[in-house]
């Protein structure tokens, strides 16, 4: 997707009548709450955070149902191809070094997320936004050994799964395309939120 998910997207999932309640959507994996954290930030075009790596698994199943199509989590090697265009010599999602400038990073001092959208300068030449700072996005596979088929077993455990990107929170180290880590799947917190991966036809 071209920007994260944002608070209106998800708020959609949240208030539709086969939406977050729906049973069908957390089969084998871990419902923990009737409802869900609020975000952090308020505004509808402001990248939805507070939401575990469950909510965010469950929210591809229903769109992908009312989408008629195949949604899911990026792979780490999915989002690793957006960041950097398939340029291994890419440190951060546009060419160059370090540029504060281009994304909400902890440089820049705002101390919070901004819009989707807000840093064009910082797009990846295939025009895809905020892969670096304003959150942390959620992986579909483990953080551990991910080059085996179980790394993308959709499951109860609350296993390591894989973050990338960066966040407001952080600075240059942690925003280059390379900077891998990982939060347990239960996890809802003010600086992980998701972006969308999906298949072709």
């Amino acid at each position: 997707a071209k920007h994260l998910a944002t608070n209106a997207q998800f708020e959609a999932f949240l208030k539709a009548e086969d939406g977050y309640e729906n049973k069908e959507w957390w089969k084998g994996i871990r419902k923990e709450r009737d409802t869900p954290q609020k975000a952090s930030w308020q505004e509808a075009n402001a990248p939805r955070e507070r939401v575990s790596w469950f909510e965010a698994v469950a929210y591809c199943r229903w769109l992908s149902r009312r989408t008629r199509s195949a949604i899911h989590l990026p792979t780490e090697w999915e989002w690793q191809q957006a960041a950097t265009g398939g340029d291994p010599t890419h440190n951060y999602p546009w060419p160059g070094g370090w540029e504060a400038s281009r994304c909400n990073s902890l440089e820049i001092r705002l101390n919070r997320t901004t819009a989707v959208g807000v840093y064009p300068s910082g797009a990846t030449q295939q025009g895809v936004l905020d892969m670096a700072g304003n959150l942390w996005e959620w992986c579909l596979n483990t953080y551990e050994a991910p080059w085996r088929p179980a790394s993308l077993r959709i499951d109860k455990s609350k296993t390591q799964r894989v973050i990338r990107g960066g966040s407001w929170n952080d600075g240059p180290e942690d925003l280059c395309v390379s900077a891998r880590f990982s939060y347990s799947a239960v996890y809802e917190l003010g600086y992980v939120g998701f972006r969308l991966a999906q298949d072709l036809p």
